[in-house]
């Protein structure tokens, strides 16, 4: 007697019959079941419900410090180690010009200048491990 199994195979689905001769399954035809998809269009129905609410006063984000006569401290965002030194004492700097690179967990991070000015002090070298916050160059 044949028996019929529901087989999935990569995603697609067969019919396959199965029959008994001696104690030994022998397989006697398989084929692909072919269902055509049904296509039902339903109107989406989309539920709102109005929600009370305050206005909430939103303050203007604090613009970052302008380098003052003693000049502003350029501090390690993380602890790591100095791989790069780009620049020296009284050489100007851009804006978003790398100052220098610190590799922090095995990978190195852009120190850059927030500002436009002059190097006043560099604190650090190739080679120094700094703690999180420790000042690293002062720009004036």
């Amino acid at each position: 007697m044949a028996r019929k199994f529901r087989v999935v195979i990569n995603n697609k689905e067969y019919i396959v019959e199965v029959e008994e001769i001696g104690g030994s399954p022998i397989v006697q035809s398989v084929q692909p079941i072919v269902e055509k998809p049904q296509v039902v269009e339903k109107p989406q129905q989309v539920q709102t419900q109005a929600v009370k609410s305050e206005p909430v006063r939103v303050e203007q984000p604090k613009e970052k410090p302008t380098p003052k006569a003693g000049g502003l401290e350029v501090k390690a965002p993380m602890s790591g180690l100095i791989v790069r030194v780009n620049v020296s004492e009284g050489q100007q700097v851009k804006r978003g010009q790398t100052l220098l690179v610190l590799e922090a967990m095995k990978m190195e991070n852009d120190i850059i200048s927030e500002h436009d000015g002059t190097v006043l002090k560099v604190l650090v070298k190739e080679g120094d491990s700094v703690e999180t916050e420790q000042t690293l160059l002062v720009i004036g």
